[in-house]
């Protein structure tokens, strides 16, 4: 079972740009990212598809900037995540205030003249992220394989 991502954003073009940089970036490691605009489900309930994308995922990864601030459909997804008990990343762009629930969390900070850098802090976090699920799968295979083992053994 792989690394996944949901990324919540605004629409606007100049947000699409950085998010589907950081998309790239994140496939490159190995981490798949959810973006609902590109999961094409007509006829089904938009609602429906994003809260079983959010339940799905490891974590969210919202883009906070002076579009996604100001998205009613951002907010939502950050507040789902939040009751799902989802681990909620925030790349806040520079001089947008972070407000709700989120506004105590630690964040990535997104200069427009240069989203590189955060897109690199967003990736290399994530990796940490994956690979502590990859180790913790690991640990519990090894650990049901020594109970098959003794299982097998005791019989």
């Amino acid at each position: 079972m792989g690394f996944s991502v949901f990324v919540s954003h605004s629409m606007r073009q100049d947000d699409l740009a950085i998010v589907y940089e950081a998309a790239k970036q994140a496939q490159l490691r190995g981490i798949g990212c959810y973006i609902a605009e590109r999961d094409w489900q007509f006829g089904n309930s938009l609602p429906q598809k994003i809260e079983n994308a959010i339940r799905t995922s490891d974590c969210l990864v919202a883009f906070w900037t002076q579009g996604g601030a100001y998205s009613a459909f951002v907010n939502q997804e950050i507040g789902f995540a939040r009751a799902c008990g989802k681990t909620r990343i925030l790349v806040v762009e520079r001089g947008v205030p972070v407000k709700g629930f989120e506004i105590d969390k630690e964040y990535i900070e997104l200069d427009r003249r240069n989203p590189l850098q955060a897109i690199s802090v967003l990736n290399d976090y994530l990796s940490r992220l994956k690979l502590g699920k990859e180790q913790t799968q690991l640990a519990a295979a090894i650990v049901l394989g020594v109970i098959g083992r003794l299982v097998l053994i005791s019989d």
